[in-house]
């Protein structure tokens, strides 16, 4: 068997990363205060919102760490597990919670509510297929149903899973070696092409899985190649001015978007930054927090008493989300995770 490399991260938590996720979930939150307010947003070139470039450095971040954890322990079964122990209890634990609270704003009878729909939320998010609408609560606006949303942005966590799902894949047959890594970027060239002008599919959903999926698996790339990134600084930096020339004369502005982001967030998130280095003294707040975040803005706009303030309602609804992912945390998030220390005994080394 070969020996893991050493980690690019210093095997150490003493960095940023912990720090720069749960900012990016407080950027999604902050970008979907202006939808849940009918207020315009102001964003950057080919429409990047605060919250999309919020979506894009978590995938970075995601694909990174991801990889890191195969080279820790590079075994399919406990991959997998540890994936699951780290998206499932508090997914459904919050489809719960959000199920049960919806209750009290509804506008149906508790014996209607809690009938068919209801239980095809609770099953649908269980099974990673997110259903976003509970009976008679936040009403039906089909112009736009983000409004009606009680959790809008899990669109993102099946998405996450098959991302996992392609590490699994390339470590089964050899993420170590260079080939098949090569062969992941391939794929990302074909990923990103798929979502620029005049080659993208007509479904625009398609377009934004294509999109991400390329930062998920250039994070992966960047975790294989680190070494060579990091003794090679001069020649990255080459390619990245190269890239951003070449979006400015094609006018391609995502090319310019994943040549920036990819190194940018890396870089950031294996600095010792004092505060983001020590995000999570109080726990990992991040993931909670983004599953919390939608129904919980909901709530403070349609309860708000009169014409809903943008500062107003996002702080109070970032001060509860964060209370409820503490809580998250503390109650669910942890003690799952802490199953992972058992998971040698569960799937040995000769199961592999």
């Amino acid at each position: 068997m070969v020996t893991s490399r050493p980690s690019p991260s210093g095997g150490d938590h003493a960095n940023n990363f912990d720090g720069l996720r749960l900012v990016a979930s407080l950027m999604v939150l902050v970008s979907h205060q202006f939808v849940l307010l009918g207020m315009h947003e102001s964003t950057l070139a080919d429409g990047m919102t605060l919250g999309s470039i919020a979506v894009a450095m978590f995938f970075i971040m995601s694909g990174y760490l991801v990889a890191e954890s195969w080279y820790h322990d590079p075994h399919v079964m406990r991959f997998a597990m540890r994936r699951f122990l780290r998206i499932w209890p508090a997914l459904i634990v919050a489809t719960i919670v959000i199920a049960v609270a919806g209750a009290a704003v509804t506008s149906l009878p508790l014996h209607e509510y809690f009938g068919r729909e209801t239980r095809r939320f609770i099953t649908f998010n269980a099974q990673l297929r997110p259903y976003y609408t509970l009976p008679g609560v936040f009403g039906t606006i089909p112009a736009n149903a983000s409004l009606s949303a009680v959790n809008g942005s899990w669109w993102t966590i099946p998405l996450e899973a098959k991302c996992y799902a392609y590490v699994a894949v390339l470590g089964a047959i050899g993420l170590r070696r260079r080939v098949f890594t090569l062969l992941a970027l391939a794929v990302v060239a074909v990923m990103y092409a798929k979502t620029l002008p005049g080659h993208s599919r007509d479904n625009a959903f398609d377009n934004l899985c294509y999109f991400y999926t390329a930062f998920f698996l250039a994070g992966v790339g960047s975790r294989q190649f680190a070494a060579e990134i990091s003794g090679r600084r001069l020649l990255m930096a080459g390619a990245v001015a190269a890239c951003l020339l070449a979006a400015a004369l094609l006018q391609h502005a995502r090319l310019a978007q994943w040549a920036v982001m990819v190194p940018l967030t890396l870089w950031f998130g294996r600095q010792s930054t004092p505060g983001l280095r020590s995000a999570a003294r109080f726990g990992d707040l991040s993931y909670s927090t983004y599953l919390y975040a939608y129904f919980v803005q909901q709530l403070t706009v349609r309860l708000w008493p009169a014409t809903p303030s943008y500062l107003a309602t996002a702080s109070v609804a970032g001060i509860a989300t964060l209370l409820l992912a503490w809580c998250s945390w503390h109650a669910v998030e942890a003690p799952a995770l802490s199953l992972k220390r058992r998971l040698r005994g569960w799937f040995p080394d000769f199961a592999r």
